[in-house]
């Protein structure tokens, strides 16, 4: 297994000898593996197709993988298998380790098979991206550093994969206008990818304090019914998660996780009780009608208030 910053150092030696490449991580990073494949693609000269893992037919797909025409080598990018069955998953598992050719296969996961493969080259990605990651997926997608780098990281600590592919290449088009980009549209870009994230897990972790100070930064971003949708889906997810997980049912778990908060789904969800999240899921579907009905927008602080307490 290598770091992600290895591999976009030294992407040569590391990977083109092997063949399935799995990026391993807690997420999927959409933008950033697709962007991905195209490079790695492009660094083994050979043409890069599609395939999906939830095909209704995966033996087919499976057979494609395994044929070529005229002796014609591809990359072929499955994506990933977060939203595979239990038995799906365990399908695919087992044909990817045992596959040797001829093309080569990458995809995304967050479960690596207790028993690994010599053909498999596994890359973990973090979670977040900090300020020299940043630089190294720069050279990659646009061939050299970026001049958003300084601005960008005096706002956040981090920020996600897919945000710094897309960041990266906001840079070289904005050309002239950079000043005004980085004051008007930088800050509202980087809350959307991290801020939220970084508000839940404080809030789940009941950390009232670094919550407050967080909320106070991007409250005013968004208007109270996004909000109030958004804090909805959170319990939600949050309840779905926790139930699941006390009925011994991981897999399914790990579907409604996404969204929340890391710290959550490692070990939080053991201090929250199912009475306790349906609770504060009815509290905002109540504070959502009366903010439809002219109620005060300051009612959303009750709600933390209660949660954090």
């Amino acid at each position: 297994m290598i770091s992600l910053s290895d591999a976009l150092s030294k992407p040569r030696a590391n990977q083109l000898h092997k063949t399935v490449v799995c990026l391993k991580g807690s997420s999927y990073p959409l933008l950033f593996g697709r962007f991905f494949a195209r490079q790695f693609a492009q660094l083994q000269q050979t043409p890069l197709e599609s395939l999906t893992m939830k095909a209704e037919n995966s033996a087919v797909a499976m057979a494609g993988l395994q044929t070529s025409f005229l002796g014609q080598r591809r990359c072929y990018w499955l994506g990933s298998d977060q939203d595979l069955s239990k038995k799906q998953l365990e399908y695919w598992q087992r044909f990817l380790l045992q596959y040797s050719g001829p093309h080569t296969i990458l995809f995304c996961t967050s479960t690596l098979p207790k028993k690994l493969s010599d053909s498999w080259q596994i890359i973990e990605f973090p979670d977040t991206v900090d300020a020299r990651l940043f630089q190294k997926i720069a050279q990659i997608t646009i061939g050299k550093s970026s001049s958003l780098s300084a601005a960008l990281f005096k706002e956040t600590k981090g920020i996600s994969l897919d945000a710094a592919v897309m960041l990266t290449q906001y840079g070289v088009v904005v050309g002239k206008s950079e000043r005004e980009f980085v004051k008007e549209w930088l800050p509202h870009m980087i809350v959307a990818d991290t801020s939220l994230f970084a508000l839940s897990q404080a809030l789940f972790e009941r950390k009232a304090s670094l919550f407050f100070s967080l909320w106070k930064k991007v409250a005013l971003q968004y208007s109270p019914p996004f909000w109030t949708m958004f804090w909805s889906e959170q319990m939600w997810r949050a309840y779905w998660y926790v139930l699941l997980q006390q009925k011994n049912k991981p897999t399914d778990a790990k579907k409604m996780g996404y969204r929340l908060p890391f710290s959550f789904l490692r070990y939080q969800w053991r201090n929250y009780s199912l009475a306790e999240l349906q609770k504060a899921h009815a509290l905002l579907y109540e504070l959502e009608y009366r903010l439809k009905n002219g109620g005060s927008e300051n009612q959303l602080d009750l709600f933390f208030s209660l949660f954090l307490t």
